[in-house]
């Protein structure tokens, strides 16, 4: 009898023990990144963190990592400080440029989708300092666990970090003058030559795009089609599409 109620007793703690291992389980899913802009989107920083914000959040004083990933596309130390985030349970760095057109398929694993968020961010390669940042929640992460959706689509806000001014005409001028930009071979050069140092505290912005007179000044000295290559929406570029891995 004894030996009985001992064997009951033990497989109802393996059963237990089981269903938790189970609860903890990571989920995993598989990620979409889609660039549908017409410059090369960056290697990028790919994090699942506890809560809805990103590590990035608007109106903060952007973290060294985020200002080298946004400014040359390195997203190396940005990935260093998000792994070391305590809020991080997940993060990967992705592997290099993706083209315009193009996608790149990824892995992520969430290990309470209910209470977490994934976010992904990259830098638009011809800019000076501009990042997308593209979120999904744990409402899309916890339908699709529970097979109540089969995908979640979301789309990036682009940012500025705030460490440069936005690029503009030199005081007094309507136009691009032979000495403004004299070495600048491209426009793209030129733009980061007029995105001079911002001087006051950065906090991180939206990026609500270029003033017409500089693209106009632009496009008379380098060309449309030069010139075109540097434009691109202040959200929606850059789509992240996620399903559960089965």
């Amino acid at each position: 009898m004894k030996t009985t109620i001992q064997s009951t007793f033990l497989a109802i703690i393996c059963t237990f023990s089981a269903l938790i291992a189970k609860a903890e389980a990571p989920v995993t899913y598989e990620l979409t990144i889609h660039n549908g802009s017409q410059m090369p989107i960056s290697p990028g920083t790919l994090y699942v963190k506890d809560g809805s914000e990103s590590a990035a959040p608007l109106g903060s004083e952007p973290t060294t990592g985020f200002i080298a990933l946004c400014q040359t596309g390195n997203p190396t130390l940005r990935f260093q400080e998000v792994k070391s985030n305590a809020s991080v349970k997940f993060a990967v760095q992705t592997m290099g440029p993706i083209a315009p057109g193009a996608s790149l398929v990824i892995e992520v694993q969430a290990t309470n989708p209910a209470a977490q968020s994934l976010h992904f961010e990259a830098m638009y390669g011809k800019t000076k300092d501009v990042c997308g940042i593209a979120t999904i929640g744990g409402h899309s992460l916890f339908a699709l666990k529970q097979h109540v959706s089969t995908e979640a689509i979301q789309k990036d806000s682009t940012v500025l970090t705030g460490s440069f001014k936005d690029p503009t005409l030199p005081q007094g001028m309507s136009y691009l003058e032979p000495s403004v930009c004299a070495n600048a071979a491209d426009a793209i050069s030129c733009l980061r030559e007029l995105a001079t140092p911002n001087p006051t505290k950065a906090q991180i912005r939206f990026f609500a795009g270029y003033f017409p007179s500089l693209v106009s000044s632009l496009e008379q000295r380098y060309g449309s089609s030069d010139v075109q290559t540097l434009l691109f929406p202040s959200s929606g570029a850059i789509q992240l599409k996620l399903k559960l891995k089965h």
